[in-house]
């Protein structure tokens, strides 16, 4: 068994989010596919962005809304986003006292 503990992770601030990187993980099989723990903290958004890689969001804790290309929509717990990659996207927290917790998992597609 392998564990990864939240203390004992570094935590960086990265495109307006709080962000502990989950996968890759040092001495563990490296899955096709990168994950992090995301925060938005009370009030804030993201930082609009797109990149090369497809992505999903799974929210775990909080409110809020996510905007991908032009379509924006309300989000709380158990809702699950899939970004495509090249597409720029948002997470805004709606809410003025708890932070909005995701899981974001990404990855590259396979050359066509």
């Amino acid at each position: 068994m392998y564990v990864k503990t939240a203390s004992g992770d570094d935590q960086i601030r990265k495109n307006g989010c709080d962000i502990r990187q989950l996968y890759p993980w040092d001495g563990v099989i490296t899955p096709p596919w990168n994950s992090t723990l995301c925060s938005i903290r009370p009030a804030e958004s993201s930082t609009p962005h797109g990149h090369d890689t497809d992505e999903t969001f799974i929210f775990v804790a909080g409110e809020g809304h996510v905007r991908v290309g032009e379509e924006e929509r309300p989000i709380t717990v158990g809702d699950v986003i899939y970004v495509p990659h090249g597409t720029n996207h948002i997470v805004t927290n709606t809410s003025e006292s708890e932070p909005l917790t995701f899981v974001s998992i990404y990855w590259l597609q396979p050359a066509a």
